[in-house]
């Protein structure tokens, strides 16, 4: 029992270690917040947050993916991110006592660290490092979706893909490859994206592959890099 016990221990911090918060850092951080939260899963097609509600807690995935949305008028979807592994969600209303601000939906079989809101703050107040980084992470986030807007002002549908293609990657910062692999999204996850149909988005890939800017492959498509 002990010993199983010490497998999911090390389970967990591998998958928190992937967190922008947390990747480089001694166990000492990791375990710290372990010890203040609960691992908690679901399955796929559940919604773990729903817009509107009060924000109680982070979650930290450990394995699984999710998507964050809003609903338009008429019901239409809109996806403003996928999370993988290694990405957290939550956190907003967390740090701005306001209610949650989209929904998150499991669109697969999903495991995460949940901390809740008292916990974390208190996490945060005794680790500047993690702090800072924290902080770091949140002004990133804003950069991130003044790209977004930009890309879905100024560019056709073939730029809006790959603009989000390329923020799908998480590639480094300063990284010199001139391919980038990324988790391949449905067609309906890529046009939620970019505020387009399905239908366009199928023939926009259609035409980027067949002019060589990107290859999809079963589970990724490839983006490549001009020069």
């Amino acid at each position: 029992m002990k010993e199983t016990a010490k497998e999911d221990t090390m389970k967990i911090e591998e998958g928190l270690a992937k967190n922008p918060l947390f990747n480089g850092l001694d166990d000492f951080y990791l375990k710290d917040i372990i010890a203040r939260a609960e691992v908690r899963s679901w399955p796929d097609g559940i919604h773990i947050i729903t817009e509107g509600e009060a924000g109680d807690a982070v979650y930290f995935i450990l394995s699984g993916r999710v998507k964050v949305t809003l609903y338009g008028e008429e019901g239409r979807e809109i996806v403003l991110a996928v999370l993988n592994e290694g990405d957290m969600f939550g956190e907003m209303s967390i740090m701005d006592d306001k209610p949650r601000s989209a929904n998150v939906e499991a669109v697969s079989a999903l495991q995460c660290l949940v901390v809740s809101k008292t916990a974390f703050l208190e996490y945060l107040s005794r680790h500047h490092k993690v702090y800072m980084r924290f902080f770091a992470y949140l002004t990133g986030r804003l950069r991130e979706a003044t790209r977004k807007i930009g890309g879905l002002a100024l560019l056709d549908v073939c730029g809006r893909i790959a603009h989000t293609l390329i923020g799908m990657a998480r590639a480094d910062e300063g990284s010199k490859e001139k391919v980038i692999a990324i988790e391949r999204p449905t067609h309906e996850e890529l046009a939620a994206m970019i505020g387009s149909s399905r239908e366009v988005v199928s023939r926009a890939l259609k035409k980027m592959t067949q002019e060589g800017y990107i290859k999809i492959e079963k589970n990724r498509i490839l983006l490549y890099l001009s020069e």
